[in-house]
Parts: structure tokens; sequence; C-alpha cells
């Protein structure tokens, strides 16, 4: 019997998915689709700043009825994975590959609306193909994360019913959001939508209507956005109190400003109240000048992201992210890469493209992995990884279609994958200790040893050492100059 039998012998029972261990494990995302489910369950924020689902009040009446139900509703959970229902959904589309899963067609394309595209991400695609949907009558409202003025939050899921509500949905949130009220809303009122969200969201809006005949009817069309991780609000915070705006103090950010530098170069704008209760904007500050941006390091990252394969998107209509490719570089406008499923989506894209609205290049699937290479990499052979020390230490963690040893994976790869998982995991406590402290400085110096040894691991740390070098340079100079 080989060594990946008898491991996932051994380790039967532990993994047995269930949503309770969802949630006690910490892998729950609080997507909210258990609570569409069951009114009983609500979405909480943690003491580490992510949403989770509270089982409590179904425990306290130990309803074993409900509770299937809702295992198979939770991406996490669900006996059915991302081919499973991709299938379902797309099982007459002509082509299929591991790393995307069905597809009619891949291309990297831009708005040619300037204003549009200047207030993306990337290429304005996403808002683009969501103007259309309405304007064509086949939606009425579009449910996306989108600027909030509920207290506390500054990003939260909402339901855009006109043309300049869902352009202001537009860009990149890198802060936890639940969809759990607006979907309910939309079941409420029967609003046909289109629903755009990150792959474990997007999977849990089909469980849902597997189940649900009436969101099934109105739930018209799934956007998936490339995810390389969600993050808690740390990261938003983190970013601000470099740039001297107290985490309690922080009213606003925008992640991705385009700056007219190549298109990985962009910056970041925070905002705040001054003592006179007005909103105040910090000048925007290029990522390359603050700490903690690089991606590889996870800071922030959510427990369940590094459980998670499926990059592309694989239950959604469409999915649409960076073209994070060589040739796109310089272009500091930003450009998507598509991954399109749908006919309908297909439709209005060459139909743009006849009009000349938008500017699209078909490329061959292998440039989506391509895009998103390493991003490929930690969550195939570092989910691996991390599902081989898992069944070592006899730990629950979901089912995933990735299986440990998979992958033949070199002993500095496993090394760094490890690592990782450890300074995301940090990341959220020594934070939470700074900010009781009151002092940023905290999290700066016990992350930094940490961020020493990923980059000696990684074969980078000259080069990273004058990076952090610069970029705790202009850190003191903003604290000195405020």
């Amino acid at each position: 019997m080989s060594q990946n039998s008898i491991s996932i012998q051994q380790n039967k029972r532990a993994i047995t998915p269930s949503i309770k261990q969802v949630v006690e494990q910490g892998f729950c995302v609080g997507c909210g689709a258990c609570s569409v489910k069951e009114d009983r369950v609500r979405i909480i924020e943690t003491e580490l700043g992510s949403y989770q689902a509270d089982l409590t009040n179904l425990q306290a009446f130990d309803d074993k009825a409900v509770t299937p139900a809702l295992d198979q509703v939770c991406p996490f959970s669900s006996s059915r994975d991302e081919t499973e229902i991709a299938h379902t959904l797309y099982n007459q589309v002509p082509n299929f590959d591991a790393t995307v899963g069905h597809y009619q067609a891949v291309y990297t394309g831009f708005v040619n609306d300037d204003d549009l595209r200047s207030k993306s991400s990337s290429g304005g695609l996403v808002t683009w193909l969501l103007i259309q949907l309405m304007e064509q009558g086949k939606i009425d409202a579009v449910v996306h994360a989108s600027e909030t003025d509920r207290q506390g939050e500054l990003f939260d899921y909402r339901l855009s019913r006109t043309l300049e509500e869902v352009k202001a949905g537009a860009k990149s949130k890198y802060y936890p959001v639940t969809y759990a009220e607006v979907i309910k809303q939309v079941k409420r009122d029967k609003v046909r939508v289109a629903f755009v969200g990150v792959p474990c969201f997007v999977k849990s809006i089909r469980l849902l209507c597997e189940t649900d005949p009436d969101l099934n009817d109105v739930v018209q069309y799934c956007f998936s956005l490339f995810c390389g991780h969600l993050k808690s609000k740390g990261f938003a915070e983190m970013i601000a109190w470099q740039q001297g705006v107290h985490p309690d103090n922080l009213s606003s950010i925008d992640f991705r400003v385009k700056n007219q530098q190549k298109a990985h170069q962009y910056s970041v704008q925070v905002g705040y109240e001054n003592n006179q209760k007005q909103l105040k904007y910090k000048a925007a500050a290029p990522i390359r000048s603050l700490i903690g941006q690089d991606w590889g390091l996870g800071y922030f990252k959510l427990k369940a992201c590094d459980w998670c394969d499926d990059i592309a998107g694989e239950t959604a209509d469409i999915t649409l992210g960076d073209a994070w490719l060589p040739e796109y570089h310089n272009d500091s406008g930003g450009r998507n890469i598509l991954v399109v499923r749908h006919p309908d989506i297909l439709t209005i894209l060459k139909s743009g493209q006849k009009r000349n609205q938008i500017t699209l290049n078909k490329e061959p699937v292998e440039k989506v992995y391509q895009s998103q290479a390493g991003n490929y990499r930690h969550r195939h052979e570092g989910l691996d990884v991390r599902q081989r020390k898992a069944q070592s230490e006899q730990t629950w963690h979901p089912v995933k279609r990735i299986k440990a040893y998979d992958y033949e994976v070199p002993e500095i790869r496993q090394k760094i994958y490890l690592l990782r998982q450890e300074i995301a995991e940090k990341s959220h406590t020594v934070f939470a200790g700074a900010k009781e402290a009151n002092n940023f400085n905290v999290f700066l110096f016990k992350m930094l040893p940490l961020q020493i040894k990923y980059y000696y691991l990684n074969r980078r740390l000259a080069k990273q050492t004058l990076v952090y070098g610069y970029q705790f340079l202009q850190y003191l100079i903003r604290k000195f100059q405020k």
C-alpha cells in the first residue's frame, strides 16, 4: 500500500466534512451561505478582524436536522467540489483544462473608455460587463463589494441597482466582507442579479442555488475574481498605520491607485477623520514604499485560503483578474485576463469588440497559469505539503481535490510553503498585540525574523534587505513628517 493510501486511511475520521469543524478549526471565511440557509446562524466579526459563522443558536437547540443542510452549502464542508459543480453547469462548454476547468475562451484586454479604465484595478472589464448586462435587461442589479457607511466597516456587500452604483463598486477590496444580508434581500425582493465574488464565495452561491430554487431563479450570472487570498482588516490597518493613520481613525482606503508606472507598481491611498471630524486623505503611497505588500509573505491571510485549490473560479460564468504577464507589465492602464464560460457573456464581449468599446486579445489557456503562476504553485504544490503536515499531526482539515503526495516537492519548497503558513498565522496575533500596545513598531520588529527567514529560503535575502531598508526609511520619514 502506498504512503498516500496509508495516510488517507489513517486520517479518514479526521477529515470528515462538517461546518462545525470548519468554524471550530478556523477555516470559516464568513461568506454568509449558512446564514442565508438558516436565520439562526449569525455572521460575526472575530477578534482578529475577519468574519465567521456563529453556530451557538443551533448548538443550543442541538439541531441535528439543520446542520447537515448547512454542511452542504459551506464551501469548505460541502461534499460537492468545484469540479462536480462546474460539470453540472458547463458540461456543454467545449473546452476543459485542469488549471482553469471548463472554458469557452481565454482573453486579455481592457475597456476603451479611459475614464472607466482609470477607475478600475486593471482593465475595467468587470464593470463594463456588468453595465452591459444591466443595459441589455438581463439583470436588475449587481451584488458586489463596495464602500459602506456602516459603523466600523470600510466595505461590505451591497445591492447596486443603478449604473452609477455599479461603477462605484469598481476596484479590488482586500478587506473582509459577507454577503448574508444582501442575498436575503435579493430573495425577498426577487431581484435578478449578477453576483461578483472570489472563488469560494461563488462556490457557496452555487451550492445555495442547488438547494434553493427561488435563489436559483434570481441569480442570473456569477462573476469570479482571481484571488491570491483573502485578508483580515489588519491588512488595511497596517497600510494606514505606516502612513501615520491609526487603525481607529482609518475611514477609507483605495488599494489600487494607478500612477503611470508599471502595472504592478500601483499606489494605495488612505483617508482618515481629523479632530474636527473632517475626512482627509493622505497622498497616495507607492506599494514599493510600504512594508508587507509582498503577497508571497501572506500577511493577514485567512487560514482557509491555504486550503483552497480553486484559483480560476471554476464555478463562475466568467473569471477575471489582472493579466500579470511580461508583455503587459509596462501597461500602466492595466489589463484583465478573462476565462469565459457562459455563452451570453462571450456574445457580449464579441459585440463590444466589434463596436470598438473594448480591446480583446485571444490567448492560449496556458496564459492563465502564467499570469497566476505563484498562486498556482502555492495553492497546489503548497496544499499538498500542508496536507502532509496536517495528516502527520492528525489535525482536521477540509477535503480538497489536491491530495497529499500528489506532487514531488523539493525540501526547500516545502519549508517555504510551511513558513508562509506560520507567517500568516502570526501576523494576525502580532498585529493585535501591536494595537494593544499602541505601537506599530511592535509588529515590525516581531515579524522581521520570519521575514528574514522567508527571504533567506527564497534566496532573495540580499535584495530584499535593501528593499526593506528603503521601506523602513520611508516609514520613518512619514512618521517624523506627521
